[in-house]
């Protein structure tokens, strides 16, 4: 199969907007949670977030990822590819699902997280991988305004049902949870009726592919966790030495931050596609506009967290009283995102040629200096030790990957 000619700025453009309008629902529904839940309530739900994160890796094993790069290739059925994958992760699901409940009485102690509500993380985890694998092969087939309407509308439902819950029926954190699960699990059965649609479903297992499945996204595994420790693992242990208020207050400003990160992202799922595919063709003209962009992206994305770091006053006024004492954190934040931006833009070539191991590398050195900064900084300095233990790690992980994309595939780096 090949990539469809179409216009990267265009499908980067489609990707902004969809994304906008799907990250600026639960943005907007921002002043409501914390006007109707107390700051330990948003901890709770800051924790139940950073739980589901750390599972979703570990049960999709970045099936989505794979997927992408056997679409590049002629000789691999999709479908098989998929149905073999798929029976991957629902196993994994069973397997984490027991690993929880053998620690559920812990991982509440530490979290506040009910117990039964852990239990329901692993169908979560696929709920969520279903309908990113969906949404990845749509980006490889240029599909923006599919993909752009089905995340639009999930999100609908999701605010939706949180609203009910929450302020129709008067429940805490609980109802933003049961909100959010029961719209991934709607966006889940209405992807896999897409997938059937696709005849993408049901195909013959393939011991090869499950070794491809495997060998691909289990290095990739160690990277996506080290992703999730870096932005979550500040909150467990904010939580843990300041209390659930604190890392509320946090959790608030570091979603003002991630403004950034849905910049960001957008721009990402537009590249890959499209660098991929220059990538393939090889041309020295296309690896000099690819080297060109790169640097306009640096200079656009710090452009645009000094922007937000202006307004940050403004949308401050539509929050709870209680959660501004966050406000002071956003510009670290919104840099350290920043700098995640900037890591995915070098750290294409790595995915491009199946470098999974190094990226994860790259991804696991930065988790781990950023959870010992942490502990250093967090006892003393609080939630603006955990913002700067971020920015670090983040800057860190770029630089790194820059350094051995350069070495992986040659590139006008000088512009020459």
């Amino acid at each position: 199969m090949k990539l469809k000619n179409a216009s990267m700025l265009k499908s980067m453009g489609i990707y902004t907007i969809s994304n906008v309008i799907n990250a600026g629902i639960p943005f907007l529904l921002l002043p409501v949670l914390t006007n109707y839940l107390t700051t330990s309530d948003y901890g709770v739900l800051s924790n139940f977030n950073a739980m589901a994160n750390i599972l979703i890796p570990l049960v999709g094993i970045n099936l989505m990822s794979s997927v992408q790069i056997q679409y590049l290739k002629e000789d691999v059925s999709d479908r098989d590819y998929l149905s073999s994958g798929l029976r991957v992760v629902l196993l994994l699901s069973v397997f984490f699902t027991g690993v929880l409940y053998l620690f559920a009485e812990d991982i509440f102690k530490i979290t506040g997280i009910p117990i039964y509500l852990l239990y329901f993380l692993g169908v979560y985890a696929v709920f969520n991988l279903t309908i990113e694998v969906l949404l990845a092969l749509w980006r490889m087939e240029n599909k923006a305004q599919y993909y752009g309407v089905f995340r639009i509308s999930r999100t609908i439902l999701e605010v939706s049902l949180i609203l009910v819950f929450v302020i129709g029926l008067g429940y805490d954190f609980k109802g933003s949870i049961y909100g959010m699960m029961i719209a991934y699990g709607i966006g889940s059965l209405a992807a896999l009726g897409i997938l059937f649609k696709k005849k993408l479903l049901f195909g013959t297992y393939k011991n090869e592919y499950v070794r491809h499945v495997i060998k691909y996204g289990a290095p990739l595994i160690p990277h996506a966790l080290s992703g999730i420790v870096i932005m979550f693992s500040d909150k467990l242990i904010l939580t843990y030495y300041h209390g659930l208020s604190i890392n509320g207050i946090y959790s608030v400003g570091f979603m003002v931050g991630q403004v950034i990160g849905l910049a960001q992202n957008s721009f990402n799922q537009a590249w890959v596609p499209w660098a991929f595919s220059k990538l393939k063709e090889g041309k020295e003209e296309d690896k000099l506009r690819l080297v060109k962009i790169t640097y306009l992206y640096f200079i656009g994305i710090i452009l645009a967290v000094l922007f937000l770091w202006l307004i940050v006053p403004f949308i401050y006024e539509f929050l709870g009283k209680e959660f501004k004492a966050g406000m002071d954190l956003v510009l670290w934040i919104a840099l350290g995102f920043a700098f995640n931006g900037m890591y995915k833009m070098v750290s294409v070539y790595a995915f491009y040629l199946e470098k999974t191991t190094r990226i994860a590398i790259a991804s696991f050195g930065a988790a781990i200096v950023n959870i010992i900064l942490n502990f250093v900084l967090i006892p003393d300095y609080g939630a603006q030790g955990a913002a700067i233990s971020t920015l670090i790690a983040m800057i860190l992980q770029f630089v790194y990957m820059w350094i051995i994309s350069s070495r992986l595939i040659k590139m006008p780096w000088l512009l020459r």
